[in-house]
C-alpha cells in the first residue's frame, strides 16, 4: 500500500528543503564571497544567476524524465547531482572554479520541483492541492531560514567552502531518505512511450494558453524573489547601514515569512479564490511592488522596525506565491503529464530567474539600490495583465470541477 498523503508530502517536502539550501542561503553568503574572492557587485549576481543556468536547460528534460521513470528515481538521480557538485566546489576557493561546480549544481536542482510533483497530484485532491503544494513549496523558505542560520556560522569560522561541502552533504542526505521510504505507486512508475511522443506531448501542452499567460506572470514574480534571495541582505548593510549580523538577521525574519506566504497563498488560492490559481497571483504582484517600491525608499537612519516590517511583507509575498504557481502548471498537464507541464512552464520561469540577479547587480552597480528596487517595482505591475487573462480561461474550468 501506498504511505498516506502526510508521509509523502513530508518526504518531498524535505528533499526539496536539503536541495534548496546552498541557492537560498546565496544571499547570506553574498559577504563572505565578497571578501573572500574579492568581488563586485556585477561578480556578486553571476554567483545567484549561474545557480539557474542549468535549470533554465533542464527544467524540460527533467520534466519528461519525472513522467518517464517516476518521482522515486529522478529525486534520487538529482540528490545526488547536486551534493557531488556542491561537495567539489568547496575544495578549491577560486571564482571560475566556484562558478563552475554551481552551474552542475544548477542542473540537479531543475529537477527539484517536477520531481514529487505528480505524488501530490495524485495523493490530494483539487480542494487541497493548492494548500499540499504550497506546504511542499515550504521547504524551499525553511531552507532559507537553516541555510541562513547554518552556513553563514560555518563560513564565519570555517570558511566558504566548509559552508558548500555542508551543504552538498545535507542535499545528498535529504533526496536519499526521500528516494529510499517513498513508496511509489505503480500508477506514477512513469510512462513507458518513446521519446518522441513525450516531446509531442510536451510541444502540444506548451501552446496551451492557459499555460502561457501563468508563465508570463511566473515570469515577472520571480524577479521579487530573486531580489529578495540575492540582494536584500547586501541593501540593509549598504544602503541602510545595518551591521552584517542584523542583515542576516532581518534575511532570516524574510524566510520564516516566507514559509507563512507559501502555506497561505495556497489555502487562500483553495478557499477564499474558490480555487483560482490566477488571482491570487495577480494581488501578489501589486503587493510586491508596493513593498520594493517602499524598500527603495530606505537609508540610513531607517529604523529597525521598518526593516523587520518590509522582510516580514517582502517574504510573505515575493516567495510566497510559488507553491500556487507551481500547482497551476501541473493542474494544466494533469496527472499524466504535470512533469511536462511543469517543465516547460518552469524553464521560462527561470529564464527570468537567472537573468534578474546579472541584470539587478547591474543596476547597482551603475545606478544604486533605490533605483533598481523602483524598477522592480515598475515590473511587478506588467505581471498583473497576463494572471487577470488566465483567470478567466481558468475559472471556467475551475466552477465546473
Amino acid at each position: 500500500m501506498p504511505e498516506s498523503p502526510v508521509e509523502v508530502l513530508a518526504l518531498f517536502t524535505g528533499a526539496m528543503l536539503g536541495a534548496s539550501l546552498c541557492i537560498m542561503a546565496t544571499g547570506a553568503l553574498m559577504p563572505f564571497f565578497r571578501n573572500s574572492l574579492h568581488l563586485d557587485q556585477s561578480q556578486l549576481g553571476w554567483i545567484l544567476s549561474v545557480q539557474f543556468v542549468g535549470s533554465v536547460a533542464m527544467t524540460s528534460v527533467a520534466g519528461l524524465l519525472t513522467d518517464r521513470f517516476g518521482d522515486k528515481a529522478v529525486v534520487l538521480w538529482s540528490a545526488m547531482l547536486m551534493g557531488i557538485a556542491l561537495i567539489v566546489a568547496g575544495l578549491h576557493e577560486n571564482y571560475w572554479w566556484l562558478l563552475g561546480f554551481l552551474l552542475l549544481y544548477s542542473v540537479g536542482y531543475a529537477a527539484v520541483t517536477p520531481a514529487g510533483s505528480h505524488a501530490i497530484i495524485f495523493f490530494f485532491s483539487r480542494e487541497r492541492r493548492g494548500f499540499a503544494m504550497g506546504v511542499r513549496q515550504c521547504g524551499v523558505p525553511a531552507a532559507g531560514v537553516v541555510g541562513s542560520l547554518l552556513l553563514p556560522f560555518i563560513a564565519q569560522h570555517y570558511g566558504y567552502q566548509c559552508a558548500l561541502i555542508a551543504a552538498g552533504i545535507l542535499t545528498l542526505v535529504a533526496g536519499t531518505i526521500a528516494s529510499r521510504f517513498y513508496r511509489e505507486p505503480v500508477e506514477l512508475h512513469g510512462e513507458r512511450v518513446s521519446l518522441q511522443t513525450m516531446l509531442a506531448g510536451m510541444l502540444t501542452i506548451a501552446r496551451e494558453s492557459r499555460l502561457i499567460l501563468m508563465t508570463l506572470t511566473s515570469m515577472v514574480l520571480i524577479t521579487g524573489q530573486l531580489a529578495l534571495m540575492g540582494f536584500w541582505t547586501l541593501t540593509l548593510v549598504h544602503r541602510a547601514g545595518y551591521s552584517l549580523g542584523v542583515a542576516l538577521a532581518l534575511f532570516t525574519v524574510s524566510q520564516v515569512a516566507a514559509i507563512a506566504g507559501r502555506l497561505s497563498w495556497g489555502w487562500l488560492s483553495d478557499h477564499v479564490f474558490k480555487g483560482s490559481r490566477a488571482l491570487p497571483l495577480a494581488t501578489v504582484c501589486v503587493l510586491v511592488a508596493v513593498i520594493a517600491a517602499g524598500i527603495a525608499a530606505i537609508g540610513l537612519g531607517t529604523p529597525v522596525w521598518i526593516a523587520t516590517l518590509l522582510s516580514i511583507a517582502l517574504g510573505f509575498t515575493a516567495e510566497g506565491w510559488l507553491g500556487v504557481s507551481v500547482i497551476s502548471f501541473a493542474e494544466i498537464g494533469g496527472e499524466q503529464h504535470s512533469g511536462s507541464a511543469l517543465g516547460v512552464g518552469l524553464t521560462w520561469t527561470l529564464v527570468a530567474g537567472f537573468a534578474t540577479p546579472a541584470v539587478f547587480g547591474a543596476l547597482i552597480q551603475v545606478y544604486g539600490f533605490d533605483v533598481a528596487w523602483r524598477l522592480l517595482a515598475a515590473l511587478q505591475i506588467c505581471g498583473v495583465v497576463p494572471a487577470l487573462l488566465a483567470s478567466r480561461k481558468i475559472a471556467p474550468r475551475v466552477t465546473s470541477s
